[in-house]
């Protein structure tokens, strides 16, 4: 039997801006009934992004290494467009602006993206590459590897913080983790097991610390900023700046440190000034020069530890592999049927799993929502009868909890990023599509990040532990 490669499936096509049609059918928007009514709903998802996008084409084109995928209608003369429907929407309004006078976006949407349109020469981005598939199941698999995270490294890994920042020559922080590495006295199974925390999702932790004033300050970092790269300077004594950094390597190790805890410049600045005596800068730290930290190797040839380094932990943290840990900081008796999910939480592997772990994450959020909007006597609905989405429930819960000082707007600002604002890969919406969508699927991180967001709001609702 013959094998149909993917070559025997697609055709590689060069098209013009009115031959292609908005997917109606597009995960993003769920379903929509028209050319006008999908367009609308793309520029609604984030109004701010569109423009920018519309912008980057007017100035820089298309990305030459990228193409729509499209498929042909039945009629043979136009194509829609299954992956790049943001990039054929900002073309469609930079190519005709009139085109938004017949959506029903507010006038202060509109404005600002018919004025961006202004200066747009659609010959310098036609003809537009397309590849076209047979049909929307052959084009569905590759779509998902784009849109669905790793897929076990079939899809695009996107670069971590420590990449992204590689990638852009700052290497304010890469060079200090480096500094430590080299002179800490870790173990080489220590430091392999520390690097890949500090370097994977805890190295915004750090980068907050050694990027902040406070820290920056506290520490004597200056920065040099070339034309090609950013290099950390050290100002105090290297030994003594690296017990600092040793004490802070080690608590975010520990997760003494983490986003939630050190959130604002002043939770960062006391975090400093509450250091022991002898983490305190004084003039017996200041160094007789400055030092780039990539050249400061206080080992020697020799490689000896420091002695008597501060206390570090055996082994760095790994990442949870479960959707939620088996403790919780609330109170899990209030509720038989909270109980029932937080035991299926704390053993579903969310990698192996991660339909069943959003499925349950949704549940625990509705659940939650539910219960504190009952428990607080707050409306389930409008006035009218009908009863709010849970996006709509979940933003009540919300501002209750602002405007009654319940919980600081600093503890609510994970939820609202991660589980209401519509565009993030856990919202309450994405839940959605993961439970109903034929595409949809969910990460581990961003299910795992989307727990640890809905705690601040299961504490206000169930009580404390």
């Amino acid at each position: 039997m013959t094998r149909k490669t993917l070559n025997d499936m697609t055709e590689h096509l060069e098209l013009f801006i009115d031959e292609l049609l908005l997917d109606v059918g597009n995960p993003r928007l769920g379903s929509t009934s028209s050319q006008l009514e999908a367009l609308a709903s793309i520029v609604r998802l984030n109004p701010g992004h569109f423009q920018n996008l519309m912008a980057s084409i007017k100035n820089d084109g298309l990305d030459p290494g990228d193409s729509l995928y499209v498929i042909r209608l039945e009629d043979g003369q136009d194509f829609v467009v299954l992956e790049g429907n943001r990039r054929l929407s900002a073309l469609k309004v930079l190519s005709n602006p009139d085109v938004l006078a017949d959506t029903d976006l507010l006038e202060s949407t509109k404005k600002p993206l018919v004025q961006e349109a202004t200066g747009f020469e659609r010959s310098e981005v036609e003809p537009i590459r397309c590849v076209r598939f047979d049909d929307r199941k052959q084009a569905n698999d590759w779509i998902r590897r784009r849109h669905t995270g790793a897929v076990g490294g079939q899809g695009r890994i996107t670069w971590k913080p420590l990449e992204i920042q590689r990638f852009s020559g700052d290497y304010t922080t890469i060079d200090i983790i480096d500094f430590v590495g080299r002179n800490a006295g870790y173990s080489k199974e220590e430091w392999e097991q520390a690097r890949s925390v500090l370097g994977g999702e805890k190295s915004t932790n750090l980068t907050r610390l050694l990027e902040s004033t406070a820290g920056q300050s506290h520490l004597g970092i200056k920065v040099e900023a070339e034309p090609s790269r950013k290099t950390p300077l050290l100002a105090t004594d290297p030994k003594w700046a690296l017990d600092v950094l040793r004490r802070i390597v080690d608590d975010i190790l520990k997760g003494d440190v983490n986003s939630r805890k050190l959130n604002r410049v002043t939770d960062i600045k006391k975090y400093f000034e509450n250091m022991p005596e002898e983490l305190q800068i004084s003039p017996e730290t200041a160094a007789v020069e400055l030092k780039e930290f990539r050249k400061i190797n206080l080992l020697g040839s020799q490689e000896k530890p420091l002695q008597n380094p501060l206390p570090r932990t055996k082994t760095a943290p790994r990442t949870r592999k479960t959707l939620a840990p088996k403790k919780h900081p609330f109170d899990t008796t209030k509720s038989t049927k909270m109980g029932m999910l937080l035991k299926e939480a704390g053993v579903l592997d969310v990698g192996k799993f991660p339909l069943s772990c959003a499925f349950v994450l949704r549940a625990v959020v509705e659940l939650s929502v539910n219960d504190y909007l009952k428990d607080n006597r707050l409306p389930l609905g409008s006035q009218g009868g009908a009863e709010f989405d849970l996006t709509k429930k979940a933003e009540c819960v919300v501002s209750d909890l602002k405007s009654s000082d319940k919980v600081p707007s600093s503890d609510l600002r994970a939820f609202r990023n991660n589980l209401i604002t519509r565009t993030s890969p856990c919202s309450i919406q994405s839940l959605n599509g993961f439970v109903h969508g034929p595409y949809d699927l969910p990460t581990a991180d961003a299910l795992r990040a989307g727990w640890e967001a809905a705690v601040p709001v299961l504490i206000a609702t169930y009580g404390k532990a």
